[in-house]
């Protein structure tokens, strides 16, 4: 059976679940304990599987002279998308005005957040000291931007320049084709991992209660999302690719990564399927995939930054009562896409980071009313991860088109 069923199976089985179950705190403790063992495991394999096909992709790039073409083409997508759909928060805002609903966390000290913060802002500098590299590969739990640039270093020696090296290129591709083996193993049985992320998901939104009390703000916000995925980005990467894929397809094909991202809000979680659904069901070439894909999952949160930007305008507006200039609304999309390059630090917590670093940035005071966002964050988070995880697939198939590598995988052998 294909993945988009069996995830889509998984979705309303845990959903059932959960509205039969969901008022026992045992059963909830135990999705969510569950969820995060599972969702620490899909980073567990990630690492070995970006180090591996990354070398050995920027190996290959580098062999055919590609290498400028797909890291341009990567990230222009990045950027352009990232600027688009934070103004596109903002404007949506502006047509449909909705205040930020009080939570049950409204109020609370943010004493911790900046502890929080000033922990990952030291792990991160020191991860990005040179060091030994398999320090830095066994050191590294949340952040792929060194795991990617140690790959990078050695995928550029790894060139096939002689007879020497030749060797070694050809058996990192062999290691390369073993990490894609596992990482489509973990899709085919990823549905029963989305089983107890989206049990653990619902359970969480259930017994907050804020779903219940605030519909005008969610029905706005899944407006603004569905908004963006049927409408926007489908334009957006026709644009890039001169019409020539049909974005749709590359959408209910990439359901599997989407919904593990919605209901996890962990990318690292969701990109072994990523790359397994890029390749055997996009049909991406396997070094484009390979190459593309890390550096969306770290630099593409447009996602991310699309949900920030609403939030905030969606919290100034509920703390003065009035809907900010039009000067204002671009001052904050502007600051959420500058802040979204660096949130992939944050893993998990990109949507409250985005917002909380953006406000500060611009110095705008709230008086901690930002943190009514974490009673509701799963739903934030997991919106904009599962969008963040569409532009990455969508970003590998502009890249694709770009290079004229893809080829075109039929219906009954999609995974």
């Amino acid at each position: 059976m294909k993945s988009w069923i069996t995830y889509l199976t998984a979705t309303l089985m845990g959903l059932a679940t959960t509205l039969l179950l969901g008022q026992f705190s045992q059963y909830c403790r135990l999705v969510q304990s569950i969820t995060s063992v599972l969702i620490q495991l899909g980073g567990f394999i990630l690492i070995p599987i970006v180090f591996i096909t990354f070398a050995s992709a920027v190996a290959s790039l580098r062999k055919d002279r590609l290498g400028a073409k797909t890291a341009g083409s990567t990230f222009l997508w990045s950027l352009l998308s990232t600027i688009i759909l934070s103004l596109a928060g903002t404007l949506v805002f502006k047509i449909l005005p909705v205040a930020f609903p009080a939570t049950s966390t409204a109020g609370a000290d943010t004493g911790a957040v900046v502890n929080y913060i000033s922990a990952v802002r030291k792990a991160v500098s020191q991860s990005l000291v040179p060091a030994n590299p398999f320090y830095t590969l066994a050191s590294t739990q949340s952040l792929l931007l060194p795991v990617v640039l140690t790959a990078w270093l050695l995928g550029f020696f790894l060139k096939p320049s002689n007879e020497m090296i030749r060797p070694a290129y050809v058996v990192m591709n062999s290691f390369s084709e073993v990490m894609y083996k596992l990482s489509t193993t973990f899709s085919i049985y990823g549905f029963a991992f989305v089983f107890f992320a989206s049990s653990a998901f619902f359970s969480t939104l259930q017994s907050e209660g804020t779903v219940f009390v605030a519909g005008h703000f969610l029905l706005v916000l899944l407006i603004l999302a569905l908004a963006v995925m049927l409408g926007l980005l489908p334009l957006l990467f026709g644009i890039f690719t001169g019409f020539k894929d049909n974005p749709y397809r590359i959408l209910y094909r990439s359901l599997a990564p989407l919904l593990a991202s919605l209901f996890s809000a962990n990318i690292f979680f969701a990109s072994p399927i990523t790359l397994a659904v890029s390749r055997k069901s996009l049909g991406i070439q396997k070094r484009v995939a390979s190459s593309t894909i890390p550096i969306n999952i770290i630099f593409s949160k447009g996602g991310s930054a699309l949900v920030s930007s609403f939030s905030i305008i969606g919290l100034v507006y509920a703390a003065s009562g009035t809907i900010p200039s039009i000067q204002l609304l671009l001052i904050i999309a502007m600051g959420c896409t500058v802040v979204s390059f660096i949130s992939s630090a944050y893993l998990g917590y990109e949507v409250f980071f985005i917002t909380y670093l953006t406000l500060k940035m611009l110095g705008i005071d709230l008086h901690e009313a930002e943190m009514t966002l974490v009673g509701i964050l799963p739903l934030l988070c997991g919106i904009g991860t599962m969008i963040d995880s569409y532009l990455a697939c969508l970003g590998a198939s502009v890249t694709s088109l770009w290079l004229e590598t893809g080829t075109q995988v039929m219906y009954e052998d999609i995974l």
